[in-house]
């Protein structure tokens, strides 16, 4: 079995909504983003590899183009954005794009906080 991988970052504002959510929360606030999305396979292909590790990386790229500078509770489907909710959102755009992830991370480094997300095959 094979896993391959690609990365990209984002800045975003969001605040969080939640129930019991401190105020520290509730306020907007901004944070810097890197995501990881990884791809799993049999074996190389014909051509050699998994996939097209350009064509993953484009995609993402993409996906996280959407959530750049911006507010993310404005974007639809991301009206509470917790880590969990940006994961399934970042994986629904990506099997949009034709890709199902074998696994996505994100992580926001300057707080040292990060989550995984394994999609059930």
């Amino acid at each position: 079995m094979f896993e391959v991988s690609v990365s990209g970052s984002f800045e975003a504002s969001h605040y969080i909504n939640a129930e019991g959510a401190s105020d520290a929360y509730r306020k907007v606030h901004g944070h810097s983003f890197v995501v990881t999305a990884s791809v799993a396979g049999q074996g190389p292909g014909k051509d050699g590899w998994v996939l097209d590790l350009g064509e993953l990386d484009a995609a993402l790229k993409d996906t996280l183009a959407q959530l750049d500078h911006s507010v993310l509770n404005d974007i639809p489907g991301l009206e509470q954005p917790t880590f969990e909710n940006l994961l399934l959102w970042i994986d629904g755009q990506l099997k949009a794009r034709g890709y199902s992830a074998s696994r996505i991370e994100i992580e926001r480094p300057t707080v040292r906080q990060r989550a995984v997300y394994t999609p059930a095959g």
